[in-house]
């Protein structure tokens, strides 16, 4: 008898901890970002550059691109997809307006020209997923972007490859990317970086805004 109850209770934990992980996960699901915490979840920073940096002095006043949380003035839960954070993008209203690009990157592997390298982590194999996806919402809808991705044979931050994506509506939309559609373009067993771009060069004019969560690389649509 005891040996049923201990079958039992072994079944229960094993079936509780299924379900007691990430609830974004499933299965071996790599996560990039979530952004509820820092750096991002595979130990990488997380950064905005050209027309997207923000003017820290203004953030009060002015919408800016970083991670978007209940701290935030205007904060709303309905600009966040899951848990409390997402991150928001806010083109051409920060330090650098009359950049002709924005972007948006999460490093995966190491930081192209940094002295020192600032946070070593190895770049990543995700040869063996179909998918990246993560979930969009723009503040208008009809806001421009690009996925862009960098591997670790790079020599500098400029991407290697770059896939666009449907336009952002005001509702909460899943972004599938195949990635057999790099598979060849980019080093899918070495990957340093994945990036949004959002500035003028994917033809954003001055102030759209779009909210990002969820990064993951998956074998589920």
């Amino acid at each position: 008898m005891a040996r049923v109850v201990a079958l039992l209770l072994g079944l229960t934990l094993t079936f509780i901890a299924g379900f007691s992980g990430n609830a974004l996960c499933a299965g071996n699901d790599l996560v990039i970002a979530d952004f509820e915490k820092w750096p991002n979840n595979l130990g990488g920073q997380m950064g905005v550059y050209g027309s997207l940096e923000p003017k820290w002095e203004d953030k009060a006043k002015v919408p800016y691109s970083w991670v978007y949380a209940p701290d935030v003035v205007g904060y709303s839960k309905d600009n966040v997809h899951s848990g409390k954070q997402s991150f928001r993008l806010v083109n051409g209203l920060g330090a650098n307006a009359a950049e002709s690009w924005g972007s948006f990157g999460m490093d995966m592997g190491r930081v192209v020209d940094a002295v020192p390298v600032p946070v070593k982590i190895e770049s990543k194999d995700v040869s063996g997923y179909k998918y990246l996806t993560f979930w969009v919402k723009g503040e208008k809808g009809g806001e421009h972007m690009e996925v862009t991705f960098r591997d670790a044979n790079a020599v500098t931050y400029t991407p290697q490859f770059k896939y666009k994506i449907p336009d952002a509506t005001t509702s909460w939309q899943k972004i599938v990317v195949p990635l057999d559609k790099i598979k060849g373009k980019i080093d899918l067993t070495a990957l340093d970086n994945v990036s949004i771009a959002f500035g003028q060069d994917v033809s954003n004019d001055k102030g759209p805004t779009v909210y990002l969560d969820d990064f993951v690389f998956t074998n589920s649509q």
